[in-house]
């Protein structure tokens, strides 16, 4: 599970790195893209990082996906501010973190189906 967390926090750090490359660029169209891939990656972190476990059974994959969640959560507190321009903004706060719930839930009940 570890390394399922690592390897998904690497891309990120590597997205995260390469929108400021762009923004400091000035290269807006790049910046949209990694921006919208670094929100994708953000709101289904638990999900994500359970898909990169590899090959294994829908239990084990809810647990990774449980345990996920104490990164992924903050991470999307983290994305709501950015969105709320720097600052801390209901809408976006409840938008982005409720929809990084919201996913979570959706792939832990399709996990939780009877095979």
């Amino acid at each position: 599970m570890l390394r399922a967390v690592g390897l998904n926090l690497a891309v990120f750090c590597a997205l995260f790195l390469l929108h400021i490359v762009f923004a400091a660029a000035g290269i807006d169209a790049g910046f949209r893209i990694v921006a919208f891939l670094i929100s994708i990656q953000t709101i289904g972190f638990a999900p994500l990082t359970a898909l990169l476990v590899g090959p294994c059974e829908a239990s084990v994959r809810r647990t990774v996906a449980l345990r996920s969640l104490t990164v992924g959560v903050p991470m999307a507190f983290g994305l709501a501010w950015a969105y709320g321009g720097m600052a801390w903004s209901l809408p976006e706060t409840v938008g982005i973190v409720g929809g990084s719930l919201a996913v979570y839930a959706a792939f832990d009940r399709f996990w939780a189906r009877p095979s």
